[in-house]
């Protein structure tokens, strides 16, 4: 009998050609810096220590200090500053120390005080172009920090328009400070500022991620990267972790849909929880559209993802995610517990270079589950089925064809 000969490696390559469309989906843990806009020593020493990870942003595992750290630390600076008035960075220290203890009034004052030290400086022929933009970065967030402070009222913008000129004056004074990734906070103020536009086409909720302009034809997944968003991810994460937005509604949001648009499931999914843990808390959008009742469906649900594996969603956002949020929080407590000892002893991280020499971990984060499933794009799904179809129709045809080519025997 003749064995049936397959073309095994005609198989082959159209197999790895549905590999290629069906993208097997891991956690994934980038390691890339994420930035803020405020500019203070804490924000030169984090870019030397390096900053958490995007599941760390996500859960809230980062320093989060309590006001006497800043309260301590305006107390020293003011007074430094009455004997060295052009030391410019005690200026910036001023000033986010205010803005952190919602101290923003203050805050201007001290911005104008630096403006000044600028001017005397400029005019003894030592200007300093990266204190000039560190003076309009930390001018323009506390504007709209102020404005968010007193009520959001969007009959009175000045406080937004204000903040949009100071921070994209800082860009064009320096595009690649905080590695370009400023330019997440000029989109959120910019949504502020033109009222939270929504295309009524638009299959999600009224978002940040609107502003940035797709053009015609510019569908499809990894848009913003192609747009030359590259950072996005980062750039929304700095904000939260750096920056004042750890409870907003809107930046989370935001965020999630950007790991949609890269294919991030597992990264979109744990944005989604945190933006509904917001919501279920008692804080709400900026835009008044936002639609409330959906925040707990999620946005890839069918149209957008095929989860073959029926579970990992319940284990990403019923085990992993509320486990990974209580460890955070544990360890915020445990961190600052220790800071407030020894800041009431009247020690300072600024004065005492040993004041964390004695801390140690007292927990880490849980683990991320492994996800067995596959992601598969949307554009690729007719391309999948097809090339499955193909692949059948020509193991059967072989099969076939082998079956009339098997000599028939014959009666002796």
């Amino acid at each position: 009998m003749q064995r049936t000969s397959f073309p095994i490696l005609t198989i082959a390559v159209l197999i790895l050609g549905i590999l290629a469309v069906i993208q097997p989906t891991q956690p994934i843990e980038p390691t890339n810096p994420v930035n803020g806009c405020g500019w203070d020593r804490d924000t030169l020493a984090r870019e030397a220590s390096g900053f958490p990870g995007i599941t760390e942003v996500i859960t809230g595992r980062f320093e989060r200090p309590p006001p006497l750290f800043y309260e301590m630390r305006l107390e020293r600076v003011a007074r430094e500053l009455e004997s060295d008035p052009n030391n410019l960075g005690l200026y910036d220290d001023a000033c986010v120390a205010c803005d952190r203890l919602n101290r923003q009034d203050e805050a201007i004052v001290w911005m104008e005080g630096k403006r000044a030290a600028l001017d005397r400086l400029a005019a003894k022929g030592s200007p300093d172009s990266d204190h000039e933009y560190r003076y309009l970065a930390n001018l323009g967030t506390v504007y709209i920090h102020r404005w968010l402070k007193n009520g959001a009222n969007r009959e009175d913008l000045s406080d937004v328009e204000q903040a949009y000129d100071l921070i994209e004056a800082a860009i064009e004074l320096n595009p690649d400070a905080h590695f370009g990734r400023e330019r997440y906070q000029l989109l959120a103020i910019k949504w502020i500022r033109d009222g939270f536009p929504h295309s009524e086409e638009s299959w999600h909720q009224p978002s940040i991620v609107e502003t940035i302009h797709v053009p015609e034809g510019s569908g499809g997944m990894n848009r913003f990267e192609r747009l030359g968003y590259t950072d996005a991810a980062e750039g929304f994460a700095g904000l939260i972790a750096l920056g004042n937005a750890w409870e907003s509604v809107d930046i989370f949001y935001a965020l999630a849909l950007v790991f949609q648009d890269q294919s991030h499931a597992s990264l979109n999914l744990l944005a989604q929880n945190r933006v509904a843990e917001l919501v279920q808390s008692g804080k709400r959008s900026l835009s008044p559209d936002f639609e409330y009742d959906h925040i707990n469906q999620n946005f890839i649900d069918g149209e957008f993802l095929i989860d073959l594996s029926g579970s990992y969603e319940s284990k990403l956002s019923d085990d992993y995610y509320p486990k990974a949020r209580k460890e955070a929080d544990a360890w915020v407590k445990s961190r600052n517990d220790y800071a407030l000892e020894r800041l009431q002893r009247g020690e300072h991280p600024d004065t005492h270079p040993e004041f964390w020499a004695q801390w140690t971990e007292t927990s880490s984060p849980p683990k991320m589950p492994g996800r067995p499933d596959m992601l598969i794009l949307p554009g690729a799904i007719i391309t999948v089925l097809g090339i499955m179809a193909l692949i059948a129709l020509l193991i059967l045809r072989l099969i076939y064809k082998g079956i009339r080519k098997t000599p028939r025997s014959t009666p002796a």
